[in-house]
Formats: C-alpha cells, structure tokens, sequence
C-alpha cells in the first residue's frame, strides 16, 4: 500500500527490478552556534515525496516557474525559519551546491538575510567582465593557510594548504530571468583553492556571501563557517543509517514513516550533540551525564552495559556517549 501512496518515481519496483531512489526525501537545517561550534539542534525540515515525473528537455524544465521546481524549497525552508524565529539578523545562512539558485540568493539580498553559498554554476558576470571560472583562473592569492577536510565516502580525511583570494562581484541574470524584474546579484566572492597539490580532485570552494569580507581574517572565518556545513551530513548519517537508522524503516502508509522519521531525527541531534562533546572536549570526562540524561536512564544503561553493581559517582557524559555506541 505505501509503494502506491509515493507515486511511480521512486516507489518500490514490483517488476523485480531495484529501486533507484529513496521513498523520503528530506532537507534539513541544522543550527550551530559560530562561536562554540556545538550543534544547537534542529531548526527545521522539510520532507517531501516526488509524486510525478518531470517531462521536458533541461531548458524545458529551467524554465518552470520558480515556485514549482523542487530547489524553490530552500526558499521556502527559510521563510518556515523566519516566522519561527521572528527575524534572520542573527543567523548566517550557510548553503551547499544545490543552493546556488539566482532566485534564491536574489530573494535573500531583497530580504536582507545573510548567506553563504556555495557556487556551482559557471556564471556569467558582469563586474568584472568575464565568467566564474575565468576568475578562479586568474585570481590572486591574498593569503595562505591549512585547513582540515573531512573523511566522507571514498575519501580520506586530510589536511590542505589553501590559497584565499576575495573580491566584489557582480552575477548577471540567467536567461530565464531575462526581463524580469530581478535585478543583478552582487555579492562577496571567496575563492578557496589548493593551487599546489598531488591530489586527483584538489580542493576548490567558490563561495558568495552577502557578509564584508575586508580583509583576510574576514575570509578565513567565513570559509571556517562553511566547513561547519559539514555537521549537517554528520547529522545525516546519524539519523539515517549510523545513529537511529531511519532508513531500515518499513510500515505500512506513508504517514506513519513521516511520523516515526520526524521522531528520530530530534533524537539523532541529540546524539550528535553527545558525539560533539564527547569526541571535541575533554571537560565531557569531567561533567556529569545527568546534564543530559536524567538519573533513571544512565542506571538502566549501565545495568545493560557494564552488568555490574552501581557507581557511587554519577559517571560521565564520555561514558554515557561511548556506551550508547556499544
């Protein structure tokens, strides 16, 4: 019955061949303080199911209205987040690839909001006269430091000596805007690049903010911001397969695993917020886990995993971390 309530595009395939896509689709906003770096937790998301196929050639497809596409639910993620937050001045929008949309970054200047995206498409612009990658090209270095990148499948963690370079840019519109009343994008770029590197794949961030960027201080903080993004797939992981392995769910109606999915990914922030203090502080050996947890809890877990009698001090929330991953 649920194969039937997802539609044709990615319902389980009763002709016996696989099925190519996940059932649920979610986007998901995580809030992190700038300054700590501890998660915050679960600003919002947004699940949807793909009910149709979209017909058409790729220019066919661009040009949809906006509202109809699925990228217009970044847009609509942050409006969500503003009527629940009241305002944006305080908080800095920190986007991957998906989000480079002309629309969007054009609905975030025109709001006022902060963002820091970064860029996919090979642009043109207008100030200076060239497109992006010919300003990559050309770009000089401003600055040079280390940074550490994550490990994620088929790649290994490591560390990369980056070269920074930023300036004022103008985007032209795309040509599914032409005549609209949208006007030019500008914004701060941020060139990031390993410019000496064995790597296959070196890396190269090209992010646009609406933050200033003065100055090389300003640049590296804000190129720390974006690595932060990388909490959200850590959340993922967790809430999908490592943590409360919402992906193995199976039942019966749709409704039932949008509940159940919502349900775990408060609780798969809560073990990332564990994991963030565990595995980054070493205050978590010294502070008690019944800040977390309540006492009851920690007792249950300890009979379950060290079978022993009770402790006489409250243990810690190291252990209450690595106990709960055993």
């Amino acid at each position: 019955s649920v194969c039937k309530e997802l539609g044709d595009v990615n319902c389980a395939n009763t002709l016996g061949k696989p099925s190519k896509t996940r059932t649920l689709y979610a986007h998901s906003t995580l809030a992190i303080d700038a300054d700590t770096e501890h998660v915050i937790g679960l600003l919002d998301q947004y699940y949807w199911f793909r009910k149709s196929k979209v017909k058409g050639t790729k220019d066919q497809q661009q040009l949809r209205p906006y509202e109809e596409k699925e990228s217009y639910r970044w847009q609509q993620t942050l409006m969500d987040i503003k009527i629940r937050t009241g305002e944006l001045s305080n908080i800095l929008n920190i986007c991957d690839r998906e989000a480079d949309i002309y629309e969007y970054m054009t609905y975030q200047k025109d709001e006022g909001h902060r963002f820091l995206v970064r860029a996919k498409e090979n642009r043109k612009l207008i100030e200076p006269q060239c497109n992006l990658n010919q300003l990559i090209e050309t770009a000089q270095g401003q600055c040079c430091y280390t940074i550490n990148i994550a490990q994620r499948a088929g790649r290994k963690a490591r560390q990369a000596r980056i070269t920074l370079s930023y300036q004022p840019i103008t985007l032209a519109k795309p040509k599914r805007v032409q005549g609209q009343e949208s006007p030019t994008l500008s914004v701060n770029v941020i060139v990031c690049q390993e410019k000496e590197s064995t790597q296959k794949n070196p890396l190269c961030w090209i992010l646009y903010t609406t933050e200033p960027v003065n100055t090389a201080e300003d640049a590296q903080k804000l190129v720390r911001y974006y690595e932060l993004r990388w909490r959200v797939e850590e959340f993922h992981k967790t809430w999908k397969t490592d943590g409360t392995e919402v992906e193995d769910l199976r039942l019966q109606h749709s409704d039932n695993i949008l509940r159940i999915a919502i349900i775990k990914a408060f609780i798969a922030v809560r073990l990332l917020q564990l994991q963030n203090m565990a595995q980054r502080s070493e205050l978590a050996k010294e502070v008690r886990c019944t800040t977390c947890v309540k006492e009851m809890t920690w007792k249950l877990l300890w009979a379950k995993v060290e079978k022993d009698v009770l402790p006489d001090k409250v243990p810690s929330l190291h252990w209450l971390y690595y106990s709960l991953a055993k």
